[in-house]
């Protein structure tokens, strides 16, 4: 009988902790994410570049790597025959 009761209480707190921390400040702020922060033209350009220098590197990358084939494939090439 007291295991039933232990349970019980567990899970009343478990509901309390969850309305506390979650329900009713969502309620009172209308939502429980802030805002993200408003981005300015400078920021996006700024992003827009970063991204297009990460891209310039991985095309840089992947055409090294299709014209310096590693000596671990020069191996699997001969070893098949290929």
């Amino acid at each position: 009988m007291t295991g039933a009761w232990l349970l019980l209480v567990a899970t009343l707190l478990a509901a309390v902790a969850t309305y506390v921390c979650c329900i009713r400040p969502m309620r009172n702020k209308g939502g429980c994410c802030p805002a993200p922060p408003s981005r300015t033209r400078e920021s996006v350009d700024e992003e827009i570049r970063r991204t297009r220098e990460e891209l310039r590197l991985l095309r840089d990358q992947a055409a090294t790597r299709h014209t310096h084939p590693t000596p671990a494939s020069d191996r699997r090439r001969e070893s098949t025959g290929r």
